[in-house]
């Protein structure tokens, strides 16, 4: 068990030569063998042939365990040889298998699972020209054998072709298994990170005296104001997640500070700025977070630079992350606290207004007035 899975973790052109040199090796002894009992000339042949295919097959093996195996020329090297070998024995045939052109056609099925699809498309475009000429200059200058030459060489052109598409074939369900397992790689990577801030739900609500309500009042107020707004694109999930996110995101904060009423001292200030980089520590190299990172970590920015962590100004402060940031003002006033009351809507708008312009861009403040009328 141990051994097929490491042979399985080898890349596919290491594979395929094993492939050749163990059938060939396997060969050669049988011919060996046949060639011990009777002792003619074609067994002798069909043993060297066998094993010179396997000395061949073993020593690229050997080359290419020894060659880089990311880089091009290396996973290239393996079909160029075996092709050229090919189209050597196919035109020499030193012992004269009819059949020949049958191992020769199973040569694009070989190369579409060793190169990438351009490679492939120039190595199938390769083969048929040689395979086609192989054939029509054979009947020119050897005859065919066959009653009907031509229908001889249409038939066969067909089976190329058709390996050339079966090929092509396994180049696109290769490719789309490799989709599939990326995306579900991705899928479970979010599952993970959703499953995590969930587990700190009940410790963000403990720390903050408030309801795992407010993800889901979060959540509906941005939703409605992408919607008003406009030209933000954004997944309904990735609001769902920065909500989710904002509330846990609190768990990093030191309990007093929730019920201190007073202005923050320099270094409160900057252990607040540490919840901004939790999207960044969450999601850092997961493609489809890449949005929801950036978002989060610039939501306490401000237009006219006084925000935090980076102070950016303007159009740097993405619209996405001046809507997260209005919403979490207005809820952070609507929702009560132990050391004080709620505001009203009017009373929040009210407050929110006097930033625009400066926190705040104006148009967002006006959408998000429309947003809770």
């Amino acid at each position: 068990m141990k051994f097929l899975q490491r042979l399985g973790s080898y890349p596919i052109h290491l594979l395929i030569m094993i492939i050749i040199g163990g059938l060939s090796t396997l060969c050669a002894a049988c011919g060996a063998v046949y060639w011990l009992i009777t002792r003619n000339v074609e067994s002798q042949l069909y043993m060297v042939a066998s094993a010179t295919v396997a000395l061949f097959g073993w020593g690229m093996y050997g080359l290419q365990w020894k060659l880089p195996t990311h880089r091009l020329y290396a996973q290239r090297l393996a079909p160029t040889v075996i092709f050229a070998v090919m189209a050597l024995i196919s035109l020499y045939d030193p012992i004269g298998l009819k059949l020949l052109w049958v191992a020769i056609v199973f040569f694009p099925i070989m190369l579409s699972l060793m190169v990438e699809r351009r490679a492939y498309a120039y190595g199938s475009l390769l083969f048929l020209l040689y395979f086609i000429a192989f054939h029509w200059l054979s009947m020119g200058f050897k005859g065919s054998g066959n009653a009907f030459p031509i229908l001889d060489i249409i038939a066969k052109n067909a089976y190329a072709i058709g390996s050339v598409l079966l090929g092509a074939l396994i180049q696109l369900t290769v490719r789309k298994s490799k989709r599939d397992a990326e995306i579900a790689s991705l899928h479970k990577q979010k599952q993970q990170v959703i499953n995590m801030l969930q587990s700190f739900i009940p410790v963000g609500e403990r720390k903050t005296q408030t309801s795992r309500k407010e993800i889901g009042e979060m959540s509906a107020l941005l939703k409605k104001l992408v919607h008003v707004c406009g030209g933000v694109s954004v997944q309904e999930w990735e609001i769902d997640l920065l909500s989710l996110m904002h509330f846990v995101s609190r768990v990093k904060l030191p309990d007093y500070l929730f019920e201190k009423e007073g202005k923050l001292s320099e270094f409160e200030y900057e252990v607040v700025h540490e919840h901004c980089y939790m999207a960044r520590e969450l999601c850092e190299g997961i493609p489809d977070f890449q949005e929801v990172e950036r978002t989060f970590l610039y939501h306490h920015e401000k237009i006219d630079g006084t925000g935090y962590p980076y102070r950016l100004v303007g159009a740097q402060v993405p619209a996405l992350s001046q809507m997260l940031g209005i919403v979490e003002m207005y809820l952070a006033m609507t929702t009560p606290r132990s050391y004080r009351e709620e505001n009203s809507k009017q009373e929040a708008f009210l407050e929110i207004q006097k930033h625009s312009g400066t926190s705040f861009r104006a148009d967002i403040v006006e959408a998000f007035g429309k947003v809770i009328r």
